[in-house]
């Protein structure tokens, strides 16, 4: 399970939360007209919460299996270093809840670290 649940936590929370790209050509998405040249910026983790896309895109699932996520990018920027950082989250994560059974979060009340593209936390506080 902890291959589903890597990509749930990364669905979930995207560790990169935006990304700025050029249009090529005049097009529009959502009734909105986009010039070629135009700078966009892709709303990732916005994405990755799509109700048309996922079921219940605001619950964390470990289970869900369609899981086709943004968090890595898309097509020719897709992310050369995912694998290597999906084996890394399923190692220590894998390790922890093996070496801490009852591992819980000690408090919800997280604190991020203040970015508007990387999303990542300065403390996560556990109980064992």
């Amino acid at each position: 399970m902890i291959e589903t649940a890597v990509e749930e936590f990364l669905r979930y929370n995207a560790p990169i939360q935006s990304a700025a790209r050029i249009a090529k050509e005049d097009l529009e998405i959502g009734g909105q007209r986009i010039a070629e040249g135009q700078r966009v910026t892709l709303m990732l983790g916005a994405a990755n919460r799509d109700p048309e896309r996922f079921s219940n895109p605001d619950r964390l699932d470990i289970t869900r299996e369609d899981n086709r996520h943004l968090s890595f990018g898309f097509g020719s920027h897709f992310c050369l270093g995912s694998a290597l950082a999906r084996v890394e989250g399923q190692i220590v994560i894998g390790t922890v809840v093996q070496r801490w059974p009852g591992i819980q979060l000690a408090d919800y009340d997280f604190e991020w670290r203040y970015n508007p593209s990387f999303r990542s936390l300065i403390t996560l506080p556990v109980a064992y």
